[in-house]
C-alpha cells in the first residue's frame, strides 16, 4: 500500500526567499535603535558589494545576448541588401537590352551564355539559341554595349560564339570621327590592333571605333571600343593603332544573335549540336 505521507523536499530558491523575507522582517520591525540602524547600514553595504559582480554578470551576459541578436540581424540585411543589389543591376541590364532591341533595325534573338567551351574564359561563348530558334553560322552576336562576335557552330538548341578574343577573322571597322576605315584583328592577350590604315591617316586616342558593315556578317554601326594607343608606324599598312574594346567578355551574360536572311551553314556534329551541358 502507497503512502500517503507528503514529503516536502525544500528548494534552494524557496530557502533564499524565505531568509530574505525574515531578514527584512527583523529589520523592519528591529526600529530606530542606533545599533540597529549600523546593522542595517552594514547589511545594505554587503548586499549592494555582492550584487556589483552579480549584476556585472547579468548585464554581460544580456550584452552578449543582445550582440549575437545583432550580429544575426547584420547578416540577415547584408544577405538582402545583396540580393536586392543583385536584382537593380539585372533589371538595370534587361531594361538596356530592352530598349536596345527596340531601336535596332534587324530581328533579333536574346539569349543567355551558359559555358564556355574551348581553352581560353571569354575567347568562345555557349549560348541556349540555336537554328530553331534562326541562328545560323556567322550570325552576328551583339549587346547593347558593342560587338561580341560571330557564330561559328550551330545546334538545334545551342550555339557556339566566337568572341573577339583570340578570333581568326577580321572584323571590318571604321573610326567615327575621320571615317577612316581598317580591319580589325586580334593580335595577342588583350591586344587588338586595326590594321591596313595608312601612315598619314587621321586617328586619334579616344576616338570611337565601329563596325562599317561591309560582307553579310556584321551590321554597320555596332560599337566595338575605342582607340587605346597609336604607336609610331614602322611601315605603311601596319598595325599601329590599337583598340579596346568595349566588352569583357569573360563576364557577358546576355547576348543578341542577329538574324539576317537565310545564310549558308547547318548544323554540324559539334560542340553546339551536343546540346548544352
Amino acid at each position: 500500500m502507497r503512502s500517503s505521507h507528503f514529503h516536502f523536499v525544500p528548494r534552494s530558491d524557496w530557502l533564499i526567499f524565505l531568509a530574505t523575507v525574515g531578514l527584512s522582517l527583523t529589520l523592519l520591525f528591529v526600529g530606530k535603535d542606533p545599533s540597529a540602524t549600523a546593522i542595517k547600514r552594514d547589511i545594505g553595504g554587503g548586499v549592494a558589494y555582492l550584487a556589483k559582480p552579480v549584476l556585472f554578470v547579468v548585464r554581460t551576459f544580456g550584452l552578449w545576448r543582445e550582440n549575437n541578436i545583432l550580429r544575426d540581424r547584420v547578416v540577415s540585411l547584408m544577405h538582402e541588401n545583396s540580393e536586392l543589389r543583385d536584382a537593380a543591376l539585372e533589371n538595370f541590364r534587361l531594361r538596356a537590352m530592352l530598349d536596345f532591341r527596340e531601336r535596332f533595325p534587324l530581328p533579333l534573338v536574346s539569349a543567355e551564355v551558359v559555358g564556355y567551351p574551348g581553352l581560353n574564359i571569354g575567347g568562345r561563348l555557349l549560348i541556349d539559341a540555336g537554328w530553331s530558334c534562326g541562328v545560323r553560322i556567322n550570325s552576328a552576336v551583339i549587346t547593347p554595349a558593342g560587338l561580341v562576335g560571330k557564330i561559328v557552330e550551330v545546334g538545334e538548341n545551342s550555339s557556339v560564339v566566337q568572341t573577339l578574343v583570340g578570333n581568326a577573322f577580321g572584323v571590318s571597322v571604321l573610326v567615327e570621327r575621320s571615317r577612316v576605315a581598317g580591319i580589325l584583328r586580334w593580335v595577342g592577350p588583350n591586344d587588338w590592333r586595326m590594321i591596313g590604315l595608312s601612315t598619314g591617316d587621321d586617328v586619334r586616342p579616344g576616338d570611337l571605333i565601329l563596325t562599317t558593315g561591309a560582307g553579310t556578317v556584321f551590321p554597320k554601326g555596332i560599337r566595338v571600343g575605342v582607340v587605346s594607343k597609336i604607336e609610331v608606324p614602322t611601315e605603311a599598312r601596319s598595325g599601329w593603332v590599337h583598340v579596346e574594346p568595349f566588352l569583357r567578355f569573360s563576364a557577358v551574360e546576355e547576348v543578341f544573335v542577329v538574324i539576317a536572311p537565310e545564310q549558308e551553314g547547318v548544323p554540324s556534329d559539334s560542340v553546339a549540336s551536343a546540346g548544352i551541358p
